[in-house]
């Protein structure tokens, strides 16, 4: 016979499981309308059916090279067209222009294979390369029907760009122009690269037939000569001067041949401006615009990025073949570029883009000495208390906690200023590090203004009773900084299609070509952590039990090492916290938040490796507040919910067209085709090139993970019980890092560059749980001085 509590106990468990369908449900047609309107687009005025094409190829072209004075006749092609910024990114760290036009030839990311090998791309993933000279055409005539090129070059060629990890196939844009009877006419330098074919033939059409082909490729001479402004160096300083007059000469040099093209382009012809590669320094955005054929005056949105503002060299790929008239293969990885129509001035279009561009640059230098700064901040701020505690003189013991929590505040809201300095100008100063840093203190600051106003607010209308006054500041204080944190990234997402994640340096990194859109791994890493620590402080009140709570937080608060002494951890922990309605309640909350993080980062985020995170993580959190006992079987259970609601949420994705799929929706296809292993290969060589990379600090990251699962797993053993004061005075605080762990764990294993996650989060939580322990001495303190006063 089942008992009523039994029953009780699975009605609330299938009432659980209903709200997070329910809420799964009304999330996914947001997240569909929102992607359906990106590809539901304004393209009034373009014409149905199949036009000619041009795609001029300039490698190494940049919005900021686009003035009256240097580049009129791009600037003038440019107004009137849809522009973006071009992410460039090929196999390497920094393209060269023989892998612009390989990337455009492809359709995906290629690069021609370099003299290095994956040791030394370890050390040092940015070292500029020796790029090769640009193969040129022969002279056009009319007995000149076909070129070959060199059988063994090609074929290595081939093979080389095959084996770096894309799928790359060069030649597949001319054998599918060639393939549906069609041909592809060009000149220029590099242009040559993308009319050959998979066998490296170059095609002119059919004998004895006089007609244009539908697409034309015209290659500009490459820009091979960074600006002063990109070297940030004692040489570059000094060479800047010669260096940009050479650069002007060379923008000028592609400004003649885009004059030439657009003058002779029939009216119903579309060119393409696309500026292929990096420029010999470092990485950055390049030119992006398409116009003629009626193409609207605004921005050029892409399908794969998902933005207005940035595609990718296979879009160009893909939007050349299907505006020509053929059908792109599956296997590209472009999608159609998309005008919208805008109604603002040209200018206002420029600066963003130009800005966005230099923003990113300067981030990327940034982003090396910010993680270590902060990273070694952090170690410091985090022992630095233990050692004046120990050694310092007894009269500093009542100031230290007080200062550690005010300071470890200030740390957890840098990941939050981050996002908002992306709204200044920060990038645009003589000195950029200086301003990043002054302007981030004063957004910091300005944080922990508002954070500790909102503390005194909430603790004047109420006042916990069952905490001292130092843990309830410091408890509502973390809450209220984990709120505001998850806030700002999902408002981001939301409202801000996701610019300030894009930009920061804690952000998406799209000049390393990882993700151009929702959550990257450290976007996730610090929305999660910010969502675990939330819902860890929701839940604290309703889990707290005076009748468990009171003798172990007041022997805690007094004296330490009584848990030491005891060998065991304290009753609050080897019992489940408080009432059941209390713990119902506290499964609720947990339901709500974790579901709306779950919402956030799967459909608005479009991560899918944080959604197989999540859903175990939650889970097990769903169910320890709850006081259910986590059996093998639950265990199981939770696993096979994790991959249904995985490949649901893949497939969902899939059945899209293949235009609007995200990556989710690619992933579920590569299981289909067989290539997922591929895929997942990929992912784990990439974990393995960060860890064994130039920043050896990386390999702390896995043996840091174990040790905290090995303190939170094992709470009886020397370094469990020196953490139980903690535990003890935060009710729920322990089961809520056990879910956040095992959210960090999975992330790590299962994403390319998954070292950033736990290191990520650590920026989070690392300040948060100094904030607590500080408020436990805080109160210790407070009632050593009661005794001593009584």
């Amino acid at each position: 016979m089942v008992s009523g509590s039994h029953l009780r106990r699975r009605g609330a468990l299938t009432l659980l499981l209903a709200v997070l369908v329910l809420v799964g449900l009304a999330a996914g047609p947001v997240g569909a309308d929102s992607l359906r309107q990106e590809s539901e687009r304004d393209v009034s005025g373009v014409e149905a059916g199949a036009r000619d094409v041009i795609v001029i190829g300039a490698p190494g072209l940049s919005w900021k090279d686009v003035t009256e004075e240097q580049a009129p006749a791009i600037t003038s092609f440019a107004a009137g067209a849809a522009v973006a910024n071009l992410n460039v990114r090929s196999t390497y760290f920094t393209s060269c222009p023989t892998d612009g036009w390989l990337g455009l030839s492809a359709g995906t990311r290629a690069a021609e294979p370099r003299d290095v090998t994956r040791g030394e791309l370890r050390s040092d993933p940015r070292a500029l390369p020796h790029c090769s000279p640009l193969p040129t055409l022969p002279d056009p005539g009319p007995e000149l029907m076909a070129v070959e090129m060199d059988h063994g070059y090609w074929q290595d060629l081939a093979k080389g760009v095959a084996a770096q990890g894309f799928d790359a196939r060069i030649g597949t844009l001319a054998s599918t122009v060639h393939e549906a009877g069609g041909c592809i006419d060009g000149s220029g330098a590099g242009a040559v690269l993308a009319m050959a074919d998979r066998d490296g033939v170059v095609r002119s059409g059919d004998p004895g037939v006089n007609e244009t082909c539908a697409i034309t490729l015209v290659g500009a001479p490459a820009i091979t000569v960074p600006s002063s402004r990109s070297l940030r160096s004692d040489e570059g300083a000094s060479k800047g001067s010669s260096q940009d007059t050479v650069r002007t000469r060379q923008v000028e040099a592609v400004d003649d041949v885009v004059a030439d093209v657009v003058a002779g382009a029939h009216s119903d012809t579309v060119v393409v401006l696309a500026g292929l590669s990096d420029d010999g320094g470092q990485p950055g955005l390049r030119v992006l615009a398409m116009g003629g054929a009626g193409i609207p005056s605004g921005w050029l949105h892409s399908d794969s990025t998902t933005r207005d503002e940035m595609g990718q060299v296979a879009d160009v790929t893909h939007t050349a073949l299907a505006t020509a008239g053929f059908t792109p293969p599956p296997g590209l990885a472009g999608r159609q570029l998309v005008p919208v129509d805008d109604g603002a001035p040209f200018a206002d279009r420029l600066a963003t883009l130009v800005d966005d561009d230099a923003q990113l640059q300067e981030a990327d230098r940034v982003i090396p000495p910010f993680f270590r700064g902060f990273g070694f901040g952090l170690v410091g701020l985090l022992a630095l208390p233990l050692v004046l505690l120990r050694v310092g003189p007894r009269r500093w013991r009542p100031v230290v906690p007080r200062a550690a929590g005010l300071v470890g505040l200030a740390a957890m809201a840098v990941p939050a200023s981050t996002y908002l300095l992306t709204t200044t100008r920060w990038f645009d100063s003589d000195h950029p590090m200086g301003a990043f840093v002054l302007r981030l203190a004063v957004i910091d600051l300005a944080l922990l203004a508002l954070t500790l106003a909102a503390v005194l607010a909430v603790l004047r209308r109420a006042r916990p009773r069952w905490l001292a006054e130092g843990p309830a500041v410091a408890l509502v204080g973390v809450a209220v900084l984990s709120a505001v944190t998850w806030l700002l990234l999902a408002g981001d997402l939301l409202v801000g299609r996701g610019r300030m994640t894009m930009l920061s340096v804690l952000g998406l990194l799209p000049l390393d070509g990882g993700r151009f859109h929702g959550f990257g791994n450290v976007p996730f890493a610090i929305f999660v952590a910010a969502a675990f620590l939330l819902m860890a402080a929701l839940v604290a009140p309703t889990l707290h039990d005076p009748r468990v709570m009171q003798s172990s937080s007041d022997r805690t608060l007094q004296d330490p090492r009584v848990l030491q002494s005891s060998g065991r951890a304290p009753a609050a922990e080897a019992a489940p916290f408080g009432t059941k309605g209390a713990r119902r309640t506290a499964a609720l909350v947990v339901a709500v938040v974790g579901g709306a993080t779950f919402v956030v980062d799967a459909w608005l985020g479009a991560d899918g490796g944080g959604a197989l995170a999540l859903i175990p993580s939650v889970g097990y959190l769903v169910l320890a507040v709850a006081g259910v006992r986590l059996t093998w079987t639950r265990v199981v259970g939770i696993g096979v919910v994790t991959g249904v609601g995985f490949l649901a949420m893949a497939g969902a994705d899939w059945l899209r067209p293949e235009e609007q799929r995200t990556h989710l929706g690619r992933f579920f296809q590569s299981l289909l085709d067989g290539d997922a292993w591929g895929i997942l290969v990929r992912k784990l060589e990439t974990n393995v090139d960060l860890l064994l990379g130039p920043e050896r600090t990386a390999l702390l990251v896995p043996v840091v993970l174990v040790v905290v699962i090995w303190v939170l797993a094992r709470p009886s053993s020397a370094a469990g019980q020196r953490v139980q004061p903690l535990m003890a005075t935060y009710p729920g605080l322990r089961v809520g890092l056990i879910g956040l762990v095992v959210a960090l764990t999975v992330g790590f294993l299962l994403n390319d560059s998954g070292t950033a996650i736990p290191a990520a989060a650590a920026l989070v939580l690392a300040p948060a749980l100094l904030v607590l322990w500080a408020g436990v001495g805080r109160a210790r303190d407070e009632r050593v001085e009661g005794s001593a006063t009584g």
